[in-house]
């Protein structure tokens, strides 16, 4: 065993406070966001590496704001993780058990000590995670808008970037989502996927009304269509339609998932690092499996850092869906020095070892708030 002292410890955890604009607010379902409001966290080990993360603080959803963020990590995680060896992954996380709730701040912390471990180690993430760096299908999520603004969005989105796969928020109006539906795969033709989120906005009832229209066109998946603890509902829904349910609301720790998938209501699932960190979207991931249920990745609107990490887990395991890592290219501007690339509807990683990004001390001092 080598000498205490010569172990790689943290040395510190930082959350920083950010404000950057959007080009344009977000919206879906059940709320709408118009500034990345983020908490950027970084970890610096005893030898100096740092590892950094963002936590997006989603108060209607997690319960977590920026302030939360900040005040446990500070107060309470942080203190308890200074001189934990930093490969001890069981330590951190029997630190974050200790305390109920803030998925965002601890999956952070988590994802943050996974980058300084593969920078310490010269590697990318995704190989310390199992797998490989590679160019990765993503889809392009159409926010809740008139029918001719997000058919005028997507159009867009091909030009520019080439994607091949759509993400549409519905669950508000059913007549609207069916004729948006049938608008965009006249536009998009029969080779481009088609999810769609409804954020919990249909009954059982509406969700049995619309999926022959769901069918016809020839959607992949349905995330979320009904309440997220209906899970008999969702069972009922499931033996009635060819479209497969998606959870994700639903789904949010391992124990979620494992639940979801004994029902028998979910086909597919939905894993955010945001939330579950590289440790737990391991574990969530490895239950899919044995379900035989396939999974991809989703971000919480996360922008660069969160995408580009999200995307290092990605590179772990196979999908026959495309990912959720376009949310970066609605910001205004980013705190990181690298740049991701979307061309032809595939995400391209920055190299470098970690998540391949450093953050940038000027943008970080501009966009830095007191919260």
């Amino acid at each position: 065993m080598k000498a205490a002292d010569s172990q790689l410890t943290i040395r510190s955890i930082e959350a920083i406070p950010v404000i950057v604009p959007l080009l344009h607010p977000i919206k879906w379902a059940r709320g709408e966001i118009k500034n990345i409001d983020n908490v950027i966290v970084i970890v610096t080990l005893s030898d100096g590496t740092q590892g950094i993360a963002d936590a997006p603080p989603r108060p209607t959803i997690y319960g977590e704001t920026q302030q939360s963020i900040i005040t446990i990590i500070r107060d309470h995680l942080a203190p308890k993780l200074k001189g934990v060896e930093v490969f001890d992954l069981t330590a951190a996380w029997a630190v974050f058990d200790q305390y109920a709730g803030n998925p965002a701040a601890k999956s952070a912390i988590d994802m943050a000590i996974f980058d300084a471990q593969a920078k310490h180690l010269g590697i990318p993430c995704a190989n310390l995670l199992g797998g490989t760096v590679k160019a990765l299908p993503v889809n392009r999520r159409l926010m809740l808008g008139s029918n001719k603004e997000m058919l005028t969005e997507a159009e867009r989105m091909i030009k520019r970037y080439g994607f091949r796969a759509w993400k549409v928020k519905c669950g508000v109006d059913k007549k609207r989502d069916i004729s948006l539906l049938r608008a965009l795969r006249e536009l998009v033709g029969d080779d481009h996927e088609i999810t769609i989120d409804c954020n919990q906005g249909y009954s059982s009832q509406d969700l049995l009304e619309t999926a022959p229209y769901f069918e016809e066109v020839n959607v992949a998946l349905i995330e979320e269509p009904i309440p997220a603890r209906d899970g008999s509902g969702k069972r009922f829904c499931a033996e009635r339609m060819r479209v497969p349910i998606s959870g994700d609301d639903s789904c949010m720790t391992p124990d979620d998932v494992l639940h979801e998938l004994k029902l028998g209501g979910i086909r597919a699932l939905v894993i955010k690092c945001a939330r579950t960190g590289y440790t737990r979207s391991r574990q969530i991931l490895a239950l899919a499996q044995s379900y035989y249920v396939p999974a991809h990745n989703g971000t919480q609107a996360d922008m660069q850092i969160g995408c580009v990490a999200a995307a290092h887990f990605a590179g772990t395991y196979r999908t026959p869906h495309a990912h959720e890592f376009s949310s970066f290219i609605d910001a205004r501007d980013h705190v990181a020095n690298e740049d991701p690339v979307i061309r032809n509807g595939l995400l391209e990683l920055p190299p470098g070892p970690g998540i391949g990004l450093t953050l940038d001390p000027r943008k970080m001092k501009k966009y830095r708030v007191d919260a």
